[in-house]
């Protein structure tokens, strides 16, 4: 099978194609890839790739936005190598110098892979991107992806970190980003820069490291399903969700508790299950 990467800074993910004034156009986005993520091409029709991602999420994306690549270079961009880098900041400017007067190359978002080229020097990174092109990120923005063998609550604590690093970002159907998010791409991007893939969607699903547990065994770091909904259980009847409900509209925080100000009963009253990926 033909294997692809991820060029361009963010790829929209299609549902569907279809054929609009001769063209083939996407339809319904279901979800955003970013820079360095490994593709499995399916089919190929006109401009559009039939892809499967990494974490087995499948749809169309344009042909434009990734590259066809080896089964060594595979090799080195596998997330599970180890040997690869995660940006870690909300966003980050790729230098063509090690330094911060310098032209920016391209900005990619938090969960972009890169290879390192070297070893960091005076707080400077040489990196190389996807299609090829090289440049400097201080070494601060950057993070293993290999995951690291922190304790349960270590590793609880960064998932809640990186949730929270999406407070105030708008709510975007199918994204992944700090330009947007949806629920289902919040609770996917703050366990996958942990590490840990889980489904993409608002569903514990088989195969995947979610199991339904006992209300009364939740944790911090824990999801909450509700009908067509997900969210990350921050404790003390907290939790963090990206919601396209327009009294707030983006990532915000709200209670199951009906004494909190914040407290949302349409979400509170349909609570169905709770979801853990720890033992």
């Amino acid at each position: 099978m033909q294997q692809a990467i991820v060029i361009v800074p963010k790829a929209t993910l299609y549902e569907t194609i279809i054929i609009r004034n001769n063209c083939l156009i996407g339809q319904n986005i279901s979800d955003e890839l970013l820079s360095g993520w490994l593709l499995a091409i399916t089919e190929c029709r006109g401009d559009f790739l039939k892809v499967t991602t990494h974490y087995g999420y499948s749809g169309w994306v344009r042909t434009s936005d990734v590259h066809k690549i080896t089964q060594e270079e595979y090799g080195l961009w596998n997330i599970r190598s180890g040997s690869l880098l995660l940006l870690t900041q909300r966003l980050t400017d790729i230098l063509c110098a090690p330094k911060v007067q310098a032209p920016v190359i391209s900005t990619l978002f938090m969960g972009s892979t890169v290879i390192p080229c070297g070893s960091k020097k005076d707080g400077w990174q040489k990196i190389r991107l996807a299609d090829n092109t090289t440049g400097y990120v201080p070494a601060i923005a950057l993070a293993s992806s290999k995951s690291p063998a922190d304790s349960q609550t270590e590793v609880r604590s960064r998932v809640i970190n990186y949730a929270l690093s999406y407070l105030g970002t708008q709510y975007r159907w199918g994204g992944k980003t700090h330009e947007g998010i949806d629920c289902s791409g919040l609770t996917f991007m703050s366990y996958f820069m942990c590490g840990i893939l889980i489904y993409r969607d608002a569903a514990i699903k088989p195969g995947y490291p979610v199991r339904e547990i006992p209300h009364a065994q939740i944790k911090p770091a824990d999801l909450l399903f509700f009908p067509g909904h997900v969210a990350l259980y921050l404790g003390n009847s907290k939790y963090i969700h990206a919601t396209g409900n327009l009294s707030s509209f983006g990532c915000v925080v709200n209670s199951l508790n009906p004494q909190d100000m914040d407290f949302r009963a349409d979400l509170a009253e349909n609570l169905y299950a709770v979801g853990s990926v720890f033992c």
